[in-house]
């Protein structure tokens, strides 16, 4: 369970006067992904605007991408920085046929202990009928301690720190590890489950591809590839990644996907999407398919 490429999919939000979710331009994206052979997606997360997005919006547009039924799986992530709400979204999702939840901790008071971590995750865990993993990503959350992810019967971890130490662990503990991070997906694959990817919401068979590449032992053709991804993932990275994932992915696939929601600020339209696009492209020809 929960083994391959999955996608920090985004949220087309429209430009109104309350950033609305363009919940059809949603599906549209989750939709071409699911036909870029991706394992699945995970709504809400960082790239996903999560804690911009309210609780009933998240189920919304939850309740739609299940229902269309692509065959993918969806892990929903539950990011609601409070107990009560994180709550009320498990029990919700408890009816909606996703693979998996992902839980993020209380995110606002700093620093936290293991002691005030432990009755949040167990509550969690008592609440979902899904798999539960812990969303570890001490740039914007508290870290989720080692020995609270072994000692509950969590399914693992997304790791979004990057410290090899902290995912051998965690899997030498016999749970699981999907990557939150792009750094070295080469050499990092292999000692995990899988990744969640924000570059495939633009790339995805790209992405795909470097993982299938990686698991047939074609150390070179990843090496390769994992190369021209680093280029692409810095070109993610000149403007709010969210919004330029949103401003690519559409002109890849020509859905609406609007704007990102304050207090991101969207890229300016002067930039040049055509030279972006030109970027994306694999410079090794037949390496990989556009």
């Amino acid at each position: 369970m929960l083994h391959g490429v999955y996608v920090a999919n985004v949220t087309p939000f429209r430009a109104d006067a309350d950033y609305a979710i363009d919940v059809a331009g949603y599906r549209e994206h989750v939709a071409w992904l699911a036909g870029h052979g991706v394992t699945g997606v995970v709504p809400f997360g960082t790239n996903g605007e999560g804690p911009s997005v309210a609780t009933s919006e998240k189920t919304e547009v939850l309740e739609a991408i299940t229902a269309d039924d692509l065959g993918i799986e969806i892990i929903a992530t539950v990011a609601e920085g409070n107990l009560t709400d994180s709550v009320r979204l498990l029990e919700r999702l408890n009816d909606l046929p996703v693979t998996a939840v992902l839980v993020l901790p209380p995110y606002y008071f700093k620093p936290t202990s293991a002691e005030g971590l432990r009755p949040f995750y167990e509550r969690a865990l008592e609440i979902s009928r899904h798999p539960v993993l812990a969303y570890h990503i001490p740039k914007y959350a508290v870290p989720v301690p080692l020995d609270l992810v072994t000692s509950l019967p969590l399914w693992g971890v997304k790791d979004s720190d990057g410290k090899r130490e902290y995912a051998t662990a965690v899997k030498a503990a016999g749970k699981g590890v999907l990557l939150g991070t792009e750094d070295d997906l080469p050499g990092r694959l292999p000692e995990v489950d899988g990744a969640i990817s924000a570059l495939a919401n633009i790339v995805p068979e790209q992405v795909v591809e470097l993982h299938r590449r990686v698991h047939a032992g074609d150390d070179g053709g990843a090496q390769e590839l994992s190369a021209h991804l680093q280029r692409v993932r810095a070109l993610t990275k000149e403007y709010a990644s969210p919004g330029l994932l949103k401003l690519l992915a559409q002109a890849r696939h020509g859905a609406a996907m609007g704007t990102v929601r304050p207090p991101l600020v969207p890229v300016p339209e002067s930039y040049d999407v055509e030279a972006a696009l030109d970027r994306l492209s694999v410079p090794t020809a037949g390496r990989a398919s556009e």
